[in-house]
């Protein structure tokens, strides 16, 4: 090495002490997939508590979907957005609006308020997205209704063969939503158990709710 590339190396390593060393070059870090929440799909009695939140009993059985209504007593849409809380607690912090009728699973179920008589419903929707709501929007028992029609078809599976034929107004329970389109449903005694069209599940029998506003009021 000559004298010369000598005193450019020395010259080169005062200038990078002066300057506290190498710099290094930022890089955007790597993005790290998150996959999608999947939803509860085993058996699980729902777990009840007190307003601390400790344990106090349980719902046995399997775990309860609900349908969101923003029905009011008379049968007729209140609220077309239901709202999802941080806590079991009215002036908690708003998550997300649902739209009215929307399928979610119930985890946990808190009473608040003297001798427990205000619940809220700790919920999960089709998205995994969970929130606190007051029991006021729980509906355990729907409706099938076709109004094109006196029947509503029941599959075997979502887009499967035809297994049954449910009147009007049939209460039923919801089973097992898989997507915003196919919802399996039974008859309250369990003799019937299918799939059907999201759009046929109703919130209310009221014929006002299904003749005017419920018969335009669409799912998400």
């Amino acid at each position: 090495m000559t004298n010369r590339s000598l005193s450019l190396l020395l010259l080169f390593s005062i200038y990078l002490s002066a300057c506290g060393g190498v710099t290094p070059i930022p890089t955007t870090p790597t993005a790290t997939f998150t996959p999608p929440p999947t939803l509860p799909i085993v058996a699980s009695p729902i777990t009840i508590s007190n307003a601390e939140g400790t344990p106090i009993a349980e719902q046995p059985g399997f775990l309860e979907w609900v349908l969101l209504s923003g029905v009011d007593e008379h049968g007729l849409p209140a609220e077309d957005n239901l709202t999802l809380l941080a806590d079991a607690d009215p002036q908690a912090a708003a998550l997300i609006q649902i739209h009215t009728g929307s399928p979610v699973i119930v985890l946990e179920i808190r009473q608040e308020g003297p001798q427990g008589l205000q619940r809220f419903y700790h919920v999960q929707t089709l998205d995994g997205i969970t929130g606190w709501i007051s029991d006021y929007y729980v509906r355990r028992q729907a409706y099938v209704f076709n109004s094109e029609g006196t029947t509503v078809p029941i599959f075997d599976k979502p887009r499967g063969a035809e297994i049954a034929q449910l009147e009007n107004i049939t209460p039923v329970t919801l089973r097992q939503p898989q997507d915003a389109v196919w919802w399996q449903v039974s008859t309250l005694d369990g003799n019937v158990i299918g799939w059907v069209e999201y759009k046929f599940v109703k919130e209310s029998p009221d014929k006002e709710f299904l003749s005017g506003d419920g018969e335009d009021h669409d799912h998400p």
